[in-house]
């Protein structure tokens, strides 16, 4: 562990209220950040001067707090201040709000992950480059690893082959990172990846090679590792046991890894379907990039957004075929069947940037579109593209998360620093909550439809 814990700000009990519990929208009196870093050793607001005072300021007795009540909590973290609010989603309730700072600088966080028990919260402190480990039942910060230069996506990898260790990946944009083998070291990659041990919170490994052009996820099937690079035109594929990338899915047209036009150009994302499809979306020249990553066979690429961004496949059911991705260009959806391997319909409910696009069991056949620009949710249907239903959010959406049963759309609204929740089935806020942060920026729950970008 490096560096010094500057903010561990916690709160005893929600004060804020549901729209359930009054009937509005959840809005309860100012929360307030919780962030006064005054400098090393002096105490911070609520902050903690001995284990004694620690105790009382506990938001509950660490014990107590059983997996079950872990599951249900929703974590936010905002992006230009260093706090981490967290939600009670069976009571509607805040639980607290963190200061992960570690230096006096704002750390920049970008996304978080969960340990697969919900014990451990891990934030990528982009600017601080390292990650934060944050303790989800004292709401204390327990650990500060640091990475290579510029941190942010996060995947876990749990009984990760070779060694069956629960894992979390984390890509390096600029790269560097401990761990890493002199053949690493000599690439001239931009960029690296960092694999961290969830159970002793170290470094095991940082990964580079010449593929790597500002690597912006990790995806994993089987023993494989799929790795997009968003400044360059291919996908590096890892193998797990060996750590080494032997095979680069290449955009049609290009003969070998190399940069596009400029950060973001290339694939910021390639997402796994249940049928083992791997699909991802070229930016600069919107080509849809499909790999069966079961059979190890490439599909002929489709020719179909204009300026997309990504697509999203459905984590939490494998029922429809419709597979979606914004278009920046035209603010329009594109909705493409994997079966039928083709696009099958465009909708115009997108935005100029919309950057997530969240599905749920409980709303089949629906499709939630974060329209950040135009301030809301656009509700369509997966197979035609029209328009359901318009929901205004109030402020734009960045990232969301579907929870693990479906019941629930969560909402960083960035520019007003709130958090809401919608009830996916009736479309409706069940809650907001006011002054979680400054700017937040993406949300993560276990088990959910998590992501960031």
């Amino acid at each position: 562990m490096s560096g010094q814990f500057w903010g561990q700000t916690r709160f005893t009990q929600a004060t804020r209220r549901s729209s359930l519990e009054h009937g509005g929208r959840g809005r309860g009196a100012g929360w307030g950040l919780g962030r006064a870093v005054l400098g090393a050793g002096v105490l911070v607001t609520l902050g903690c001067s001995s284990a004694e005072d620690r105790s009382l300021l506990s938001p509950l007795d660490a014990p107590s707090i059983s997996e079950e009540t872990l599951a249900n909590r929703a974590y936010v973290i905002s992006n230009e201040s260093n706090d981490l609010f967290i939600v009670d989603l069976s009571t509607m309730k805040a639980v607290g709000n963190v200061d992960t700072s570690v230096s006096e600088e704002v750390n920049a966080n970008h996304m978080a992950m969960l340990s697969k028990d919900g014990g451990k919260l891990y934030v990528s402190a982009a600017d601080q480059d390292a990650v934060i480990v944050v303790d989800t039942r004292t709401l204390e910060i327990v650990q500060r690893i640091d990475m290579g230069s510029h941190p942010t996506h996060s995947e876990a990898c749990f009984a990760c082959p070779p060694f069956g260790r629960d894992e979390l990946w984390v890509v390096n944009e600029r790269g560097g990172g401990a761990a890493m083998e002199v053949t690493d070291e000599a690439s001239s990659a931009q960029g690296s990846v960092s694999i961290i041990d969830m159970a002793t919170d170290e470094v095991v490994r940082t990964i580079s090679d010449p593929s790597f052009n500002v690597p912006h996820f990790a995806r994993f099937h089987d023993r494989t590792a799929y790795i997009p690079s968003i400044g360059g035109n291919q996908i590096s594929v890892l193998d797990l046991d060996t750590y080494r990338v032997r095979d680069v899915l290449l955009l049609e047209g290009e003969t070998q890894p190399g940069a596009c036009a400029g950060d973001p150009c290339g694939f910021a994302d390639a997402q796994i379907d249940g049928n083992g499809l791997l699909v991802a979306a070229h930016i600069e020249t919107g080509h849809v990039l499909s790999y069966d990553t079961m059979a190890g066979r490439r599909r002929p690429d489709l020719l179909a957004g204009n300026h997309p961004w990504s697509i999203f496949v459905d984590q939490l059911s494998n029922v429809f075929n419709t597979q979606l991705m914004p278009n920046w260009g035209d603010e329009t959806v594109s909705l493409i069947d994997r079966l039928e391997r083709r696009e099958i319909a465009r909708s115009l409910e997108g935005d100029q940037e919309s950057y997530g696009i969240n599905y749920s069991p409980l709303a089949p056949g629906q499709a939630f579109v974060l329209n950040r620009v135009k301030e809301r949710v656009a509700v369509i249907d997966r197979t035609t593209g029209g328009l359901i239903e318009a929901l205004n959010v109030g402020g734009t959406t960045e990232t969301a998360s579907t929870t693990q049963d479906g019941r629930y759309l969560l909402l960083p609204i960035s520019s007003t620093n709130q958090f809401a929740v919608l009830d996916v089935t009736t479309r409706k806020e069940v809650a907001r909550f006011d002054d979680v942060g400054v700017y937040p920026w993406s949300v993560t729950t276990i088990g959910g439809q998590n992501y960031c970008h």
